[in-house]
Parts: structure tokens; C-alpha cells; sequence
């Protein structure tokens, strides 16, 4: 069974559904900032990261293309140079024209986008291989997988570990430098050549109150 080491800031946590539990979990004030909950499974990657923002909403919706981006430099590393890697609006990964995988978030409710949430999810989720055989690659060209776009086959946790440093680099660069770095970085790798737009992030974000 593969181990997964991760950098100090961040604690793996096995989980059947990553994102769903990470919710519940903080809901219930169960987990924590760095808690990172990961799917042991042979044919995706899904995993999800716990965050207690220390800024406002609106600042904190900022972590959703922060992920994006830190994915992109992540499957660089993976896939061969001449694989494109796009994002589609902000939650799809795109690799060649299709789609790979996708992002998901949740965040503690406040009053208002001024106010500092407890909490927030961010999940990620990319497809490695397919598993039924019946769905040859050409019936659906709207999906892919990383082995049809010639990855290097590194287990999953090693993926999640990949995936884990470059999010932390780019977290430090956002704390550092602000969103503008990641915001280009977006831009750079998006379908439609902007800057990711915060109202649609807004819209597909989840909100929950408290289970106390």
C-alpha cells in the first residue's frame, strides 16, 4: 500500500469520499487547517484540502483558481511537454480538448463577502484511467484520462504529494505577492483568455452552516 508523505504544513487523511467528508468533518469541527483528505484508488485522483482563511470572503474564493493553477503546474510535471492543459470557467481541467477532471468547493456561510469564514473545502478531482472497459475513448471525446494523454504512471499518492507542493508554492506566492500572480497564471492556461471571474466562483461554491 503506497505511503503518503506529505510536507509538514498538510496531514493525509484516508478518506472514501474526500469531499463530502472533509465538509462534514469540519463541519462538525472535526478537522482543521492543512487537513487533507485522500482517496486511495487506482483509477483517479480525489482528494481535498481543509482551509481556515484568515481574510475576508471574497479574498478566500480566491484559493479556488489558486488550486486550479497549482493542478496545471502539477500535470507539467506528469504529462509529456506538447500536452495542453486548460481550464474551463473554474472548475474543469481540460487536457487536449478533453475533460480530465474538475474542482469543487465549500465554505462556512457568513453575513456578508466582507466577513471572515471559518472555514473552507477545496477537492480535486482527476481522472488517471478508465474503468469500464466498454467506454472506448472514442464514443465520449468530451472525457479523458491522464494514461490516454501518455502520463508518466506514478501511483496516486505520489500525484496527490506532487500536487501538494505546488499548491503550498503557489499559496506562499499569493501570500506574498497577492492574487494578481495567480490570476495571470489562470489567464495563461484558460479556454477564453481571461482572468477568472469571482462571481461564477461564487455560483458554483457550496455554502453550509455550522452542524453546531
Amino acid at each position: 500500500m503506497d505511503e503518503l508523505i506529505l510536507p509538514p504544513l498538510l496531514n493525509g487523511i484516508r478518506a472514501q469520499d474526500p469531499f463530502d467528508f472533509a465538509v462534514k468533518q469540519v463541519r462538525q469541527r472535526k478537522a482543521g487547517a492543512g487537513d487533507l483528505y485522500w482517496s486511495h484508488k487506482q483509477d483517479d485522483v480525489d482528494l481535498a484540502i481543509v482551509l481556515e482563511p484568515d481574510v475576508a470572503c471574497s479574498r478566500a474564493m480566491e484559493m479556488v483558481p489558486l488550486v486550479m493553477v497549482a493542478l496545471s503546474d502539477c500535470l507539467a510535471v506528469l504529462l509529456p511537454p506538447q500536452v495542453a492543459v486548460q481550464f474551463r470557467q473554474s472548475k474543469s481541467i481540460i487536457v487536449n480538448g478533453g475533460i480530465v477532471g474538475g474542482i469543487k468547493s465549500a465554505m462556512a456561510k457568513t453575513e456578508n463577502q466582507t466577513d471572515v469564514p471559518d472555514w473552507l473545502v477545496l477537492s480535486v478531482t482527476v481522472g488517471l484511467s478508465r474503468t469500464d472497459t466498454s467506454n472506448e475513448p472514442g464514443l465520449n471525446p468530451d472525457v479523458t484520462t491522464l494514461d490516454e494523454e501518455g502520463w508518466e504512471q506514478v501511483s496516486q499518492s505520489k500525484f496527490t504529494e506532487t500536487f501538494a507542493r505546488h499548491f503550498l508554492s503557489w499559496l506562499a506566492v499569493w501570500k506574498d505577492d497577492g492574487f494578481k500572480p495567480v490570476a495571470r497564471a489562470w489567464k495563461f492556461k484558460a479556454e477564453e483568455e481571461t482572468e477568472p471571474e469571482m462571481t461564477k466562483i461564487r455560483k458554483d461554491m457550496l455554502f453550509f452552516e455550522s452542524a453546531f
